[in-house]
């Protein structure tokens, strides 16, 4: 044999020898790059522009496979809508801060389309260099009984998994986000105010700062009256055809939004077609079915979570001054006997009013951490 030929069998054995390594070094990368672009995560797909800013505030699809097969039949097809900053096009190596943001209960239509005043409002902020540059992401929390509390269930589908991992994870595999906590915020209105705290608490080192605007609830023990009276003598809705004609959101919320809770912190798998165990229909006075919702009440976790929000850089919380319902003054004491520190902000109103500036408020509050020397 020559020596040549000696010589390419050789590094022909040495390459096949090196082969297994490389193919491992291979498999390594690419499941690197699925956990740097979302772990897998479903992605999101282009729907429209905003009439008004359609460059900058687009809606996007995300098939979301944690709400799939949920109990009532709710779609697991969401839309979000995504606030570009303004010099998100033209500074293409740079990157920014999200905040997304969760909405109150109510009709869909009230969902995540009702941040669209919001998101324009702060895009102008920030282009006038009045508001810091970040994104903006309007979430869609809501079932056909009008709303998610952003809680794991399967009446409605498991909406912790569809915020904290979907959508978390396709909003930085799409968009040019600082994919790290410190630039991450999470906050809402209402039953978003409720959904941002528990995701906080249960999902730490994902939000490095949480906003909250009347959060609803933050201590259901305070409702347990307002909610037993409302339910008292009231006729049982059998299908969510009938729970609309009895107790439609515009006439009567407190019912409405009881059955909304009772999917969620009471869902009941064999109860066809709403899924859900009404709290105070027992007869006792220790209620099994309230039990199971103050299992996913704020303050009932809070000695489980508390270290999750001491670690956080901001605790934003607003409330009206004619709010009595919240249970924000339990949830306040709570926090400081765990010694976390919050920013309060008390202002003159009632649960909706000032609904764009107390958001503006609150994004400012959020986005001016990301400042330089902040």
């Amino acid at each position: 044999m020559s020596r040549r030929i000696a010589l390419a069998l050789t590094a022909l054995g040495m390459t096949l020898a090196m082969l297994p390594f490389a193919l491992v070094r291979v498999s390594n990368a690419l499941a690197d790059a699925e956990q740097g672009s979302g772990r897998g995560v479903p992605p999101l797909a282009f729907i429209r522009g905003d009439a008004a800013l359609p460059r900058h505030l687009e809606y996007v699809r995300l098939d979301s496979r944690a709400l799939d097969g949920n109990l009532l039949g709710d779609s697991r097809t969401r839309e979000l809508g995504v606030l570009l900053p303004p010099s998100y096009f033209h500074a293409p190596e740079r990157r920014f801060p999200v905040v997304y943001l969760l909405h109150g209960l109510g009709p869909r239509e009230h969902g995540h389309l009702g941040y669209v005043g919001v998101q324009r409002a702060a895009f102008h902020q920030m282009e006038a260099g009045e508001l810091p540059e970040h994104i903006v992401v309007a979430v869609d929390g809501t079932t056909s009984l009008g709303g998610s509390y952003y809680t794991r269930s399967p009446t409605t589908g498991d909406f912790e998994t569809y915020v904290a991992r979907e959508i978390v994870g396709a909003v930085d595999a799409r968009y040019r986000t600082r994919a790290e906590a410190k630039w991450r915020a999470i906050a809402g209105f209402s039953m978003g105010g409720h959904g941002a705290i528990k995701l906080a608490m249960k999902y730490p080192g994902l939000f490095s700062s949480v906003g909250t605007l009347s959060a609803s609830p933050l201590s259901l023990e305070q409702r347990r009256r307002l909610y037993r009276d409302a339910l008292a003598n009231k006729p049982v809705a059998r299908d969510a055809r009938e729970l609309m004609a009895l107790y439609p959101f515009e006439e009567d919320w407190t019912v409405a939004s009881i059955y909304a809770k009772a999917a969620v912190f009471s869902p009941a798998q064999t109860r066809s077609p709403l899924f859900l165990e009404l709290p105070f229909q027992s007869g006792l006075d220790d209620d099994p079915v309230w039990r199971r919702w103050l299992e996913e009440d704020p303050l009932t976790l809070l000695p489980r979570h508390h270290a999750a929000l001491r670690t956080l850089d901001l605790l934003y919380m607003d409330r009206g001054s004619q709010e009595t319902f919240l249970g924000a003054e339990a949830f306040d004491r709570a926090l400081e006997s765990f010694g976390i520190p919050f920013r309060h902000q008390v202002f003159e109103g009632g649960h909706s009013d000032d609904f764009h500036e107390r958001h503006l408020r609150m994004l400012h509050n959020l986005a001016m951490r990301w400042t330089p020397g902040a």
